[in-house]
C-alpha cells in the first residue's frame, strides 16, 4: 500500500518522515519480505529511489535476525538498481520512533548528484547513514511512503502495522509539509484480510498502514487535510 505526499514545492533537495512499527508478526518465515519505505521520484530520466526498514532474506540481513535497511533505485539510463543499491544490517525495534531522511549531499567526480539516506533513532538521537545513489536530476519531484510484503506473506498472515509522522520537504523556499496526503493500494487481498490506512492525528500529522485488516479508507481517498478532502 502507498500514501502519496503531494506537494507543489519545486527544487526539493531533501525529504524527511518519521516512522514507527507498532505491530510485527511474532513468528516470521526467514524468506518473507516486509518493507517500510520512503520513496522519492526525481525530476528527470525516470529516476527514483527508496529506502527504509526491511525484514528480508539477503545474506547481509540473515545474520542480523533478517533486519536491515535497504536504499537503492533505478532510472531509464541505468536500469533497475543501476543508480545504487545499499543493503545494511540494522536491528530496528518495534514501538520506537525513527526518522528517515533523504537529501542531496554533493556531486561525484563524474558530475552526478549524490543522494544519501539516513535513519535517526529518536531514543538516542544518533543518525545512521546508509550510502548514496547518484542521479542526473538535481531535485526531487514527488514522494510517497509504502508498506510492501512478499515472498510468502499471505493476506491472513499476522498483522503488521506502521505509523508515519511529520512528513517534511526542504527547498530553497524553506521547509514545508505536503499540501495533500492521499491513500492508494495495490495487491489482491479482500476484506476482512485486506490492507488499510488512515489518519490518526492532524497535529502532528500521523497516519498508519496496516495489513490483515478491514479496509475502511478507499483508494485515492484524501486522508489529510480533513478540511479539504
Amino acid at each position: 500500500m502507498h500514501t502519496y505526499l503531494e506537494s507543489q514545492a519545486t527544487d526539493v533537495y531533501a525529504y524527511d518522515v518519521d516512522v514507527r512499527i507498532t505491530d510485527f508478526p511474532a513468528s516470521v518465515d526467514r524468506q518473507w519480505l516486509y518493507y517500510f519505505s520512503l520513496h522519492v521520484n526525481f525530476t528527470q530520466h525516470n529516476e527514483w529511489s527508496h529506502g527504509g526498514f526491511q525484514w528480508s532474506g539477503p545474506h547481509g540481513f540473515r545474520d542480523n535476525n533478517n533486519k536491515g535497511v535497504n536504499w537503492g533505485g533505478g532510472s531509464d539510463w541505468a536500469g533497475y538498481g543501476g543508480i545504487g543499491v545499499n543493503n545494511t544490517p540494522f536491528k530496528w525495534e518495534c514501538d520506537r520512533w525513527y526518522r528517515y531522511r533523504v537529501w542531496r549531499v554533493d556531486d561525484d567526480a563524474e558530475g552526478y548528484h549524490r543522494w544519501l539516506f539516513a535513519v535517526m533513532d529518536y531514543a538516542t538521537n544518533i543518525e545512521h547513514r546508509y550510502g548514496t545513489v547518484h542521479t542526473k536530476s538535481q531535485s526531487i519531484a514527488s514522494a510517497m511512503v509504502f508498506t510492501e510484503t512478499g515472498y510468502g506473506v499471505q493476506c491472513d498472515s499476522p498483522t503488521a502495522r506502521v505509523e508515519w509522522r511529520s512528513p517534511c520537504l526542504h527547498s530553497p523556499s524553506g521547509q514545508s509539509t505536503p499540501h495533500r496526503i492521499v491513500a492508494n493500494y495495490n495487491g489482491t487481498c479482500t476484506n476482512p484480510n485486506n490492507t488499510n490506512q488512515g489518519l490518526l492525528s492532524s497535529s502532528p500529522i500521523i497516519w498508519f498502514h496496516e495489513t490483515n485488516a478491514k479496509r475502511l479508507i478507499n483508494p485515492d481517498a484524501c486522508i489529510w487535510p480533513t478540511s479539504t478532502c
